[in-house]
């Protein structure tokens, strides 16, 4: 069997995947949304009838959802993680700036004539100076959509400000610079010292994987794109709920509705792609 075919449709190479392909999958996927459209404008539904589809779907939502909250709690971590070691990074970038307290979220906002908030003048030179400086960094590097571990020094002249005050103005740098969400983001490493002369403040950007990811919004868990199916509406081309837990949720509906025989207790995975048994 051949490994390339032309397609019918639009006449590109595609991957072979079946013996009487004719299709790439983008022009497969096209006709066969045409072809269910005919079979609904020739059938159409009655209200009983959908009424009773959305109350099938709601309750594989609602199963869904529940065989997610036992994977996640399956996998909660707890006072151990504290003895963990820090992750082994893939890459790590690190730039450094001339120290200020304009850095420091006490102090990165003023009032204006009206009282509206403004990012002061000193703090924003101090964002773009970071941002500019990771991206000049990062120019052959490949930034994932994935977690994103910081590591930050902060060097002050005196014992007054708070170290931990500046973390918002570099996650904030960071977004500008590599382009992914601070809800991904994670603090590896946060240190302070007194540098009488020349004060310093350095950042560090790394990551441990080099995987697009997604969060399913069932489990939380951190899982490749492809265990998602593709939503044309998703920014990441993706949905939220993981297969897996679709799948389970799509059971344990059966289940409920006397479809199949019950199972001693539904299987889902986690983040790691291990089976993790959903019983308490």
């Amino acid at each position: 069997m051949a490994k390339l075919i032309t397609c019918e449709g639009c006449g590109g190479l595609s991957l072979r995947t079946g013996p009487v392909q004719q299709y790439c999958w983008q022009c497969s996927d096209e006709r066969d949304l045409v072809r269910k459209r005919l079979w609904a404008r020739r059938h159409p539904r009655t209200a009983e009838q959908t009424v009773c589809s959305i109350e099938r779907r709601r309750g594989r939502k609602e199963r869904a959802k529940e065989a997610g909250s036992l994977a996640s709690r399956a996998v909660a971590r707890g006072m151990h993680w504290f003895d963990t070691e820090s992750p082994t990074l893939l890459w790590m970038a690190r730039v450094e700036v001339p120290f200020s307290y304009a850095a420091s979220k006490n102090h990165i906002y003023t009032m204006r004539r009206f009282g509206h908030l403004a990012l002061r003048r000193e703090a924003r030179h101090i964002r773009t100076a970071i941002s500019m400086s990771l991206q000049r960094e990062l120019q052959s590097v490949h930034v994932a959509h994935n977690k994103v571990w910081i590591e930050i020094l902060v060097q002050k002249p005196n014992h007054k400000g708070d170290a931990v005050n500046v973390v918002d103005l570099v996650c904030d740098a960071v977004k500008d610079a590599i382009g992914v969400d601070d809800r991904w983001f994670a603090i590896r490493r946060l240190d302070w010292e007194i540098v009488k002369e020349n004060p310093k403040l350095f950042v560090g950007v790394g990551q441990e994987s080099d995987q697009d990811c997604q969060i399913c919004s069932y489990c939380g868990g951190i899982k490749p794109l492809s265990e998602f199916n593709s939503s044309r509406y998703a920014a990441l081309g993706v949905g939220r709920e993981c297969r897996e837990c679709r799948r389970v949720g799509r059971r344990l509906a059966k289940e409920q509705a006397g479809c199949v025989p019950p199972q001693a207790a539904p299987q889902t995975a986690t983040s790691t792609g291990e089976p993790v048994t959903g019983g308490e």
